[in-house]
């Protein structure tokens, strides 16, 4: 017998075209360098994405997706941010923005 989702697929649908922009600006900026104000919008915005994502994640009982959308909450998070070098960050935004494109993939369950 199937699991019952927790969230509505209409939320899971609606949540698709912000996690593929926010992906995509990740991507862009591990390869280019962002001004700082932009960085920290950035970083709120992945921040709030992937708290979003966490709970859609474990309403669906998805742990290992909980599980890395919290380590992107907490790495992104604009109140207490960490303080990396540089191509560490870019490596995370890579990370970040490819694990957003790929969660979010047509027929992905």
């Amino acid at each position: 017998m199937a699991r019952k989702s927790a969230a509505p697929p209409s939320l899971v649908g609606l949540l698709r075209w912000p996690a593929w922009a926010l992906a995509l600006l990740a991507l862009g900026s591990a390869f280019a360098p962002l001004p700082g104000e932009f960085l920290r919008g950035a970083h709120l915005a992945l921040c709030v994405m992937a708290v979003l994502e966490a709970g859609v994640a474990i309403g669906r009982g998805r742990r290992a997706a909980f599980f890395a959308y919290a380590a992107v909450a907490v790495l992104t998070n604009p109140f207490r941010p960490f303080v990396f070098a540089l191509q560490t960050w870019r490596l995370l935004h890579a990370g970040i923005g490819l694990w957003l494109a790929a969660d979010h993939l047509p027929g992905r369950d």
